[in-house]
């Protein structure tokens, strides 16, 4: 069963709601990391990907949010040593 939710409710924890999760605090989240984490990060990044393609052109905020949300965790799928996956 994956953790993913609870580090990252860890690392939000001394920030206020205006706060992004700092660099420093990804690279815990990545070290704690395992298959199963992996596995969340994978499915989180394709969900994301396909909710961005439900958006609407005009609601840039949104999609911004969404393009914003998948950086954040291909990257955290890079600290963990694993490549994104590149469809085509």
């Amino acid at each position: 069963m994956s953790k993913l939710s609870s580090f990252i409710d860890n690392a939000k924890v001394g920030l206020s709601i205006q706060e992004r999760i700092p660099e420093s605090r990804w690279d815990a989240i990545a070290e704690n990391c395992g298959a199963p984490e992996v596995a969340e990060i994978k499915a989180r990044i394709a969900g994301l990907t396909a909710e961005l393609e439900t958006i609407e052109e005009w609601d840039g905020d949104t999609r911004d949010d969404i393009h914003l949300a998948i950086s954040k965790f291909s990257r955290l799928l890079v600290l963990t040593g694993t490549l994104p996956d590149v469809d085509g």
